[in-house]
């Protein structure tokens, strides 16, 4: 009698970018701890290129899968949890004594149930929006800021940069667990047309991104977090009925 059996692997193409995210977070890591505090801001950057690659990849060639999907997760948590808190904890949260490495654990500890309720919440979602802030948008606030920080080399700035640092870290924790709605772009259309004036908004940004990479990630990263806040504030000034958790998977 021939038995068949569930067949057995996993979608090769999408999971090496994945894999490139978690070795990202890894190498940033690394990093890390040896003081080399730009390259690995620069590498979480990398990370969260790689991150938004694997699950369009997934999509477009039809290879989702559960397996990638948890194993996303991880690499996530890995690059955009753990990195981060390591580059911010090395680089000026040491000072503030156990309310920086708790900060930075908070700040691990937050996109891990981020991620978790996410994963949990999965097949109710819409793909309009996340609930609570994304945990690359958290860790590239915190890169960012590390990163123009080291750039700039003036002490008084690195040091006004750590104390913003120690309160991002409670603060992004909280927002990343919270019920704030963020807006996830994943509805646009990219094979579609566009807004010829979003075109050049777009060549602009790109442009600006070019000439001062760390100050305009920083600048961006923080419009995002702020913008939440705005519009959850003024739905609920609105009197609209929250909306229950929509998301899809970052």
């Amino acid at each position: 009698m021939n038995r068949k059996y569930p067949r057995r692997g996993v979608y090769l193409l999408p999971n090496l970018f994945t894999t490139g995210t978690l070795f990202a977070g890894f190498y940033a890591i690394v990093a890390s701890i040896h003081g080399h505090y730009p390259l690995a801001a620069m590498v979480i950057f990398i990370a969260m290129i790689l991150d938004g690659l694997d699950g369009r990849i997934a999509r477009m060639t039809g290879t989702q899968s559960a397996f990638g999907a948890e194993y996303d997760s991880l690499a996530d948590l890995v690059a955009f949890g753990l990195a981060p808190s390591i580059l911010a904890l090395f680089w000026g949260l040491q000072g503030f004594g156990k309310f920086g490495w708790l900060g930075a654990f908070v700040f691990t500890a937050c996109g891990a149930l981020r991620l978790a309720r996410f994963n949990s919440q999965a097949q109710n979602l819409s793909k309009r929006y996340f609930q609570g802030l994304p945990i690359p948008t958290a860790a590239t606030v915190l890169a960012s800021l590390v990163w123009v920080a080291v750039s700039e080399r003036v002490p008084a700035l690195t040091q006004v940069a750590q104390g913003v640092a120690l309160v991002l870290v409670y603060g992004l924790g909280l927002l990343m667990v919270s019920n704030i709605r963020y807006r996830s772009f994943k509805d646009i259309d990219l094979h579609g047309r566009m807004p010829f004036a979003l075109a050049i908004a777009l060549v602009l940004v790109v442009a600006a991104i070019a000439v001062h990479p760390p100050l305009i990630l920083l600048l961006l990263s923080l419009g995002y977090v702020v913008y939440g806040v705005i519009y959850t504030l003024w739905r609920l000034s609105r009197g609209r009925p929250k909306a229950g958790p929509r998301a899809k998977r970052e």
